[in-house]
């Protein structure tokens, strides 16, 4: 975390003094990673004083403009040439000459752990690489070895050096790295010659299994309860969510938790490519003329972040599909950040809340309903209503995520009596309703009593009740 913040600074420091956008890249152990950093406020003290700088030949890309800053781009790299063979974010780690490795960001961390007496060339800065540097590095060791990830970008633009340099013939270019692996690849490439035991994991037993699940309580899994169920999904998919049959309906998805229901026993996603995605892949379906109704469905931060765009090019192109948009009041997915539509600024201060509904009826959407996401029967009327006009149609489906809602109250549980275990309360994909010793319960400790109550609602036999309740289990 030290050096990522540190790298931060001096990023913006490389942009100052070249005139250049500068990319900090991390991967993702380091995204996923954190520590304690020592913060050096002096240099926030010293900020300049913020005023646009009027420049109409850089800023304004006319094509006169634009010929004259293709050769000052090139100078400019060339001055970063030379800034890379001097800048300590590129270092050398003297040891035996035998090896030598190169290696960046969290693979050299790994490589160091296998290596721990090779020399090293650290990369900080990657591109524009030092050539002279690297070319010096490769003259006092005997082999070299490229550490990274994913791609050969390191070892391709060293090679075209003309450093001969081993790294992808043995390490995977998918996949994040470890030392168990890099250790592999090192025996493999003939650099190391013992072979380490493997660690035996001793994982504790009787854990319960975590399948990739909504949350108990979730907004969105009535909604993709009822999609699912319109859609027969359960009867035409197999187990890989493929299909030979053709579907009555094709379900577009978009990024956010809501994403996992996609997965058993949901499986009500197709598609799912990037944030927006879902409404521009619908029209896409419905102007290529599928006999399928289509679906598109997105959650309210990502509608507010690109799919006012989809929705519309919707509109303009007359298409028919139905688009559903899963309010939850958050950004649930990676932390309940505030969005636009919540009121809050992302520095935590009162802000205007921007009205989904005020933008889908400003765009010209005629056919907007805006239900209950907790009340199955609102919600299944809402979709099959907009399924059966023939027009566009929008579904706000709204309710409060359940982490977020601290109200917790009459939690559900079954009547063993009643129950015939039809299955239909496991559909949901709730992690509170859970089976043991042969028989279906539900957990008192993650439901959500009546701030939810779903399985209750689609129980055929009425054997959910609140807890309060006197029944036999």
């Amino acid at each position: 975390s030290q050096e990522a913040y540190d790298f931060i600074q001096t990023a913006y420091s490389i942009s100052e003094q070249f005139d250049t956008p500068v990319l900090f890249r991390i991967t993702t152990r380091v995204a996923h990673s954190k520590s304690v950093v020592e913060v050096d406020e002096e240099k926030f003290r010293h900020v300049r004083s913020k005023r646009f700088h009027h420049d109409v030949e850089k800023y304004v890309m006319l094509p006169t403009n634009a010929r004259v800053r293709v050769p000052n781009m090139h100078r400019r790299m060339i001055e970063l040439e030379e800034y890379s063979e001097t800048t300590p974010l590129n270092q050398v780690v003297d040891g035996n000459n035998n090896t030598g490795i190169i290696s960046s960001g969290v693979g050299y961390s790994y490589a160091r752990e296998v290596y721990p007496d090779a020399t090293f060339f650290k990369l900080g800065m990657t591109y524009p690489l030092p050539a002279k540097t690297l070319k010096q590095f490769a003259d006092k060791v005997k082999k070299i070895f490229v550490v990274e990830e994913l791609d050969p970008f390191l070892e391709e633009n060293i090679k075209v050096l003309g450093i001969h340099v081993e790294g992808k013939k043995h390490l995977p270019r998918f996949g994040e790295l470890n030392t168990p692996i890099v250790h592999h690849a090192a025996v493999q490439a003939g650099t190391i010659c013992h072979v380490n035991k493997p660690v035996e994991i001793n994982p504790l037993k009787n854990l319960p299994g975590r399948p990739p699940l909504l949350c108990p309580g979730c907004p969105h899994a009535g909604a993709f309860f009822v999609l699912s169920t319109i859609g027969q999904r359960s009867k035409i998919l197999d187990a890989s969510g493929k299909s030979e049959k053709e579907s009555k309906l094709i379900i577009t998805g978009d990024i956010g938790c809501y994403t996992l229901a996609t997965y058993a026993p949901l499986r009500a996603i197709d598609t799912t490519a990037c944030m927006g995605a879902s409404i521009g892949q619908a029209i896409g379906l419905e102007k290529a003329g599928v006999s399928s109704d289509v679906i598109a469905v997105i959650g309210d931060s990502t509608f507010m972040h690109s799919g006012i765009t989809g929705l519309i090019d919707a509109v303009y192109n007359d298409s028919k599909i139905t688009i559903v948009i899963l309010d939850n009041g958050t950004t649930a997915m990676t932390g309940h950040q505030d969005h636009p539509g919540s009121g809050v600024s992302a520095q935590g201060c009162n802000t205007t809340k921007v009205d989904i509904e005020n933008i889908v009826r400003g765009s010209g959407v005629t056919d907007l309903q805006v239900v209950n996401s907790f009340d199955i029967k609102s919600v299944r009327s809402a979709i099959r209503s907009a399924l059966d006009n023939k027009a566009l149609s929008v579904v706000l489906v709204r309710g409060q995520c359940a982490v977020a809602n601290k109200k917790k109250k009459n939690q559900r549980q079954i009547d063993t009596d009643k129950c015939n275990d039809c299955g239909v309360c496991l559909m949901i994909g709730c992690p509170a309703i859970q089976r043991k010793d042969g028989k279906l319960n539900i957990d008192v400790a993650t439901c959500m009593g009546d701030e939810c109550a779903v399985c209750e609602q689609l129980c055929p036999k009425k054997a959910i009740s609140p807890i309060t309740e006197k029944v036999n289990s």
